[in-house]
């Protein structure tokens, strides 16, 4: 058992811990991107890619030992394809125009943040 200070994730164990749980969060985004359909604004993946994405880059700013996250290509690829999808179906669902704005503003913010994540720990 590896300890290395008084922390809740000190250990060898917990940053093994640390890499399930991120490791989930990676795989079940990474599944949702499987079928485009998946991502449509009122599907499953839609709503819940840009909120795991968002979880997964808060718990990877930490810095922790185990985080598993993305490179900065799979997650330029996940935002391009995903903001695609939602353009081209968003209409459908027939929002008003400043919400879809809004919304599509807060979808650049959360990949573009975690893109810049990524290039950070890559350089490191």
């Amino acid at each position: 058992m590896g300890v290395w200070g008084p922390g809740n994730f000190d250990s060898d164990t917990v940053a093994d811990g640390l890499g399930v749980l991120t490791g989930r969060i990676v795989d079940d985004i990474t599944a949702e991107f499987e079928d485009d359909s998946s991502l449509e604004p009122d599907e499953w993946g839609g709503e819940m890619v840009p909120a795991w994405l968002e979880i997964l880059t808060d718990i990877a700013q930490t810095k922790r030992v185990g985080v598993t996250f993305p490179s900065t290509q799979v997650l330029i690829d996940w935002r391009d394809r995903y903001l695609r999808v939602w353009d081209g179906y968003i209409d459908e669902l027939e929002p008003d125009d400043d919400h879809k704005v809004a919304r599509r503003a807060v979808f650049v913010h959360t990949f573009e943040r975690a893109v810049a994540l990524a290039a950070e720990r890559e350089q490191a």
